[in-house]
């Protein structure tokens, strides 16, 4: 699939170590743009903001930031390769010099909120460092999305797997995939990520694989983006954590219930558990991607075997 490129770029403090140079004050301290400026120079200061502008243009989403140093003077990393706490930054999509308001930590996620703009940026820990930013209406309604969903389908007995099984029918149920338009090329942005799935009822492979991830972090599971390829194209999907063990689950692959025009009837509660809970072996039989060796997968315990009892007894 066609993925929207999204980059963050980690500028000037990395210059500065590289050049022997002292971090002068606290990031944080830059709370003007004329402050920024002082510190970047004019002509630099420039540079980086028609960067983020011209990547507009292309349908990137780039970040720039100054971050502090640590003790050791290295430049401070942001959780979950996130824009680090104390930084200022600078982004295609606000294109305003601002500091962090708020980090908000789950599972598997930071969500972070410029202090100007109220925009959210969200990194998953994906160890690709993209981040996937909403305007402050979009993430409230995905959060109320993702707490109807969590009222209304997940009880506080479920085990690790009841819960990802509840996630998987829940979105397979109320998620499309827009094939017309990505055929056309007319894939939009909201098409690429959660409010797409989650609000619109409407995403491609990384739309569900991130609202996957936001289902999970509310029920506590662990889980990760994996980008690779499938069917010769770019695609995504995820790992997850069950009862310590990491599983491979490909949601758009096993379900989309629409290809090419043509309806599968898949749907709620009638997947075709060919993707769902796979070892790194089984979905490398047509997936490739770059191997997490600390988070291999490996267990069978709840693989196609246990899903499919799992839908059986749900049929019933």
């Amino acid at each position: 699939m066609k993925i929207l490129k999204k980059n963050v770029a980690l500028m000037a403090v990395l210059f500065s170590v590289a050049a022997g140079i002292a971090f002068p004050v606290p990031a944080q301290a830059f709370e003007r743009e004329e402050e920024v400026g002082r510190y970047l120079g004019a002509a630099r200061k420039q540079q980086m903001e028609e960067e983020a502008r011209e990547a507009v243009k292309n349908g990137e989403e780039r970040v720039f930031w100054l971050a502090p140093l640590d003790e050791d003077g290295r430049t401070a990393v942001g959780l979950y390769g996130g824009i680090p706490s104390g930084a200022v930054f600078y982004s295609s999509v606000d294109q305003v010099w601002q500091p962090l308001k708020e980090n908000i930590v789950y599972p598997s996620s930071v969500h972070q909120v410029g202090a100007k703009t109220g925009t959210v940026y969200i990194s998953w820990e994906n160890g690709r460092g993209n981040l996937f930013s909403y305007t402050a209406d979009q993430y409230e309604e995905i959060v109320d999305m993702v707490s109807r969903f969590k009222e209304e389908y997940i009880r506080d007995d479920m085990t690790d797997f009841e819960r990802e099984m509840q996630i998987v029918q829940y979105l397979v149920a109320n998620v499309t995939y827009p094939y017309d338009r990505y055929l056309a090329g007319l894939d939009t942005r909201e098409d690429h990520n959660a409010y797409g799935a989650l609000v619109r009822g409407e995403a491609v492979c990384e739309g569900y694989a991130e609202a996957f991830c936001w289902l999970a972090d509310s029920c506590g599971l662990k889980t990760r983006f994996v980008y690779g390829n499938y069917d010769n194209e770019l695609h995504d999907w995820n790992m997850v954590n069950l009862d310590g063990q990491w599983y491979q689950i490909d949601i758009t692959s096993d379900d989309t219930i629409e290809r090419n025009g043509v309806r599968n009837g898949y749907g709620w509660g009638n997947l075709r558990n060919k993707y769902l809970n796979l070892t790194d072996s089984q979905m490398g039989r047509d997936h490739q991607w770059q191997p997490l060796e600390k988070m291999a997968c490996r267990s069978g315990t709840y693989g196609p075997g246990a899903v499919a009892e799992y839908l059986k007894k749900k049929r019933k």
